[in-house]
């Protein structure tokens, strides 16, 4: 039950998990690898995105960090708990709390503030600490006016927004979003990546995004990429989405403002520096044009 002394939220090295594949009639079969050598570090505050096609291991690894998994080999330690630990569970996810790709499937109660207040009843905090907290969570992802309406009544970017106040009004000092708007439009996903980032930088939340979206990850600060189960990229978002063509042959895509100044500089474009948005497209194209005397600039 110890806690190890360490400045890293997340500490996990040589990670190996398999899945066991039954047949139609449910006798176990073959062993899939789901991890293979994984080694990650994350530290108090940061954001992390971790990237991947379809069966690299991303959500896996995501299941691993609030110990709803544990590692076949390997260590992984969870603000300084090992996650092998059985004893260790309880405090591990009050550490990291978990939001998941469809909000349905972790809002429970008929009214928003209840809900939000439904982990803390079943930690007996007291009432007045409760809804002191609700509020707060509330107010942190801008769902405080809300707060009386059934959650049936709300879009998939509120449920989720929802969803995550559930998450923070438990205090933890991380939080992992598995794919968690893979089932949202446009319009919701930019809600959730705004609310996310903002409890990251006024409230030192760290946070970990499972995503396929790159446009999500532009703004972490650190990117990993998985493949077949093993970490096979790091970096910073630049750095990354950089190498277009390393991405492209694991079946990943960059940012369109990347792609797009990409193939302009296939094309023989002066843009210089690895784009990652469309203002720093623009910003690109426009000292490019005035570096050749162009008068016409670029606008949105």
């Amino acid at each position: 039950m110890a806690r190890k002394k360490t400045d890293r939220i997340i500490e996990g090295h040589d990670l190996s998990f398999h899945y066991t594949v039954y047949d139609s009639e449910g006798n176990p079969g073959e062993r899939r690898t789901a991890l293979d050598g994984v080694d990650i570090d994350v530290q108090q505050g940061q954001f992390v995105a971790i990237l991947g096609h379809n069966g690299s291991g991303k959500s896996t690894l995501a299941r691993h960090l609030n110990a709803l998994l544990v590692p076949d080999g390997g260590t992984l330690y969870v603000d300084g708990y090992d996650t092998l630990d059985a004893g260790n569970v309880w405090k591990i996810r009050q550490s990291t709390g978990m939001v998941f790709q469809n909000p349905d499937n972790q809002i429970i109660a008929s009214v928003v503030e209840e809900d939000v207040g439904f982990g803390l009843e079943n930690q007996g905090v007291p009432t007045a600490d409760i809804w002191k907290r609700v509020e707060e969570a509330l107010r942190a992802v801008g769902m405080w006016k809300m707060r009386g309406r059934s959650p049936n009544r709300l879009s998939g970017g509120q449920k989720q927004r929802v969803a995550i106040a559930g998450v923070i009004a438990m205090h933890p000092k991380c939080i992992v979003l598995d794919e968690a708007t893979a089932m949202l439009d446009p319009g919701g996903r930019k809600e959730v990546i705004r609310t996310v980032r903002e409890l990251n930088r006024t409230e030192n939340v760290t946070v970990i995004l499972i995503t396929h979206y790159m446009e999500e990850a532009v703004f972490a600060d650190r990117v990993i990429v998985m493949d077949h189960g093993k970490v096979v990229m790091g970096g910073t978002p630049r750095e990354i989405f950089s190498q277009v063509e390393k991405l492209k042959s694991f079946r990943l895509d960059v940012p369109q403002a990347t792609l797009l100044a990409w193939k302009l500089k296939q094309r023989g474009l002066p843009i210089k520096d690895t784009v990652l948005t469309i203002d720093e497209l623009i910003e690109a194209l426009n000292h490019g044009a005035a570096e050749n005397d162009l008068t016409q600039p670029v606008s949105r």
